[in-house]
Order: C-alpha cells, then sequence, then structure tokens
C-alpha cells in the first residue's frame, strides 16, 4: 500500500506520537522487541508498529482523519494493536497510545484544519524560531502529552529526520516540499532512545557506572526523569554528535549515523555473544568491541528499560 504525498505526511505524526515502548515482556521474563503478526508475516520492532496502523487503514479505519484519531476508543486500539495469530495486544500502555491518538486528531483537527501540513507551513521551513514557531518548538508545546519530552525531544527530532528523508526521496508538491527545506538542519539531534546508548555502551564509545551495568545485566527498570536515564540519553546525543565529526560532518552525517546505530544494535548486538563467529553473526564492529574482548560482563546487558511515552 503507497501513500500519497499529503497521507505520507500526515502518517509522519501519527506514527511518530506512537513510537516509543517498542518492548515486551515473555511470561519467562526475557525481554524482547514488540512482536506483532499482521497479514500473514511477522514484524518486529517499531516495523510492528507501522504494520498496524497501515492495517488500520486498509481496513477503513482511517488514523490519518483527525475526527477518528480524536474520537477512538480503547476498543479501537485494542483491535489496532491486536495479533492476528493469537488475537492477543502485547503493546504497552493502551491507555496513553490512546491518549496519543486522540491529541493528534483534536489539535490537528482544532489548531492546523485538519492536516500537519500546515504545521510545517507554520514552522516555514524552521526547526526552532525566535518566536517559538518551529517545527521541534510545535511538536512539543503543540502535542504535549505525544510530544514534550524536553529538552532530548526525542519523537520530535526523529519526526522531523524522517520528513527530511521522505523529501530526499520523492518528488513533493511545492509546497510540502518547501515546508521540508529547514533553513537551520544544524539544529536536528540524534534519537535519545535505548538502542543507540546500548550499541554505544557495547562498543565502548562511553562507559557506564557499576550501576548502571548492575541494572542493565538485571534487566531492572530504570526510573523515567532519574539522573541515571537523563544521563545515558544526553551521552547518546552527545555521542551522536562526536561520531558525525568523523563519518562527514553534521548534519550531513546524522541520516546514515541513525540508520547505522540503530541497525547494529537491533540486528547484531542484540543476538551477539562472547565466541560468536564472523560466519553465524557477520559485524564490523567485533574487532573492537569492548564487550568482545575487554569485559564480558558488558556482552550480557540488555538495552535500559524504561517505563516512558517518550521514545
Amino acid at each position: 500500500m503507497t501513500l500519497n504525498d499529503r497521507d505520507a505526511v500526515q502518517f509522519a505524526i501519527v506514527g511518530a506520537s506512537q513510537g516509543w515502548l517498542i518492548w515486551q515482556k515473555e511470561p519467562d521474563g526475557q525481554v524482547i522487541p514488540l512482536t506483532i503478526r499482521v497479514g500473514g508475516e511477522t514484524y518486529a520492532g517499531a516495523w510492528a508498529l507501522t504494520a498496524c496502523h497501515m492495517r488500520s487503514i486498509r481496513q477503513g479505519q482511517n488514523i490519518l482523519d483527525p475526527d477518528v484519531l480524536a474520537g477512538l476508543t480503547m476498543k479501537d486500539v485494542v483491535d489496532h494493536y491486536r495479533d492476528e495469530t493469537t488475537g492477543q495486544v502485547t503493546v504497552q500502555s493502551l491507555e496513553e497510545r490512546l491518549e496519543n491518538f486522540r491529541e493528534v486528531g483534536r489539535v490537528l483537527r482544532d489548531e492546523f484544519g485538519g492536516h500537519f501540513v500546515n504545521v510545517l507551513k507554520r514552522a516555514g521551513g524552521y526547526l526552532y524560531r525566535a518566536d517559538g514557531q518551529g517545527l521541534i518548538q510545535l511538536l512539543v508545546t503543540k502535542f504535549p502529552k505525544s510530544f514534550g519530552d524536553w529538552p532530548m525531544a526525542k519523537l520530535p527530532n526523529v519526526t522531523a529526520l524522517g520528513l527530511v528523508e521522505l523529501r530526499a526521496s520523492r518528488t513533493l508538491p511545492r509546497e510540502i516540499d518547501q515546508a521540508l527545506d529547514f533553513k537551520d538542519i544544524e539544529n536536528l539531534e540524534g534519537g535519545a532512545d535505548y538502542y543507540r546508548p546500548w550499541f554505544f555502551v557495547r562498543v565502548g564509545v562511553f562507559d557506564i557506572s557499576e550501576e548502571f551495568k548492575r541494572k542493565l545485566r538485571a534487566r531492572e527498570m530504570i526510573e523515567p526523569g532519574s539522573q541515571m536515564e537523563e544521563e545515558f540519553r544526553a551521552f547518546t546525543i552527545r555521542a551522536m554528535r562526536e561520531l558525525a565529526g568523523h563519518a562527514g560532518g553534521w548534519p550531513q552525517a546524522l541520516p546514515g549515523l541513525e540508520v547505522e546505530t540503530h541497525a547494529q544494535a537491533f540486528l547484531r548486538c542484540r543476538r551477539c555473544r562472547v565466541g560468536i563467529g564472523e560466519k553465524e553473526l557477520p559485524c564490523s564492529y567485533r574487532p573492537v568491541c569492548k564487550a568482545t574482548h575487554d569485559d564480558h560482563e558488558l556482552m550480557d546487558c540488555g538495552w535500559p528499560l524504561v517505563m516512558t511515552t517518550e521514545y
């Protein structure tokens, strides 16, 4: 299913409002990426959420319509995220997801003529403006339940980056193309989430305390808003900036870094163990991986677990 240009822009904000807490706990206590069966296929992680959104649209629940979003019920959300094989829902925090759907629909309808394109037009091609009307600022202030993660602003930054990549991938109508030609793209930041800090810890980009290591090894929850949480998120943003300086500069290197750091953690670190062979799990970072060579306890560390609606 292919979305037209306006629908693709609308899909960006709807999907972003749900793009958090993308993991689940198994009955045995093991933590794994969110996994959902949709249309005969099994999707994991963020792709599982996207598959559910696309299924809703195909089946006539038009979540791109602000009135539909504003009027969703808990029953709608449960059906939205159900696994087609088990009939169960493993997505966490459904009440908060319902609130986010409703907020996006209500604010788009009441303040922006029903469409995210008008948010972009108000931003006028800026992420930040002196009058507070830049895109990141509008997401944080006008949609506080869904995007109010300040100052990290993970979802607003990832949303903006996704729109930049959308612009690069297709020819858009002039009004949309101009709105996505951000004049202050250097103000974009990397996404402060779970997978990037996990990868950075494993390879030794930054060190962690013994207490943080203990929590990661035990799969213990980290308190939202705690110093420990704020530090690993801030270090992640700083590390992305520093790495960009060695990979083409900022912000030119950001899209590639976002993909590389997330994919490395999701596809490789998640499956890695001490002694695994290159043939079984190819990895260009293995020769310099701290968890592989210097500190095997890091190999036991899971990604940071935080009950949050922000990443």
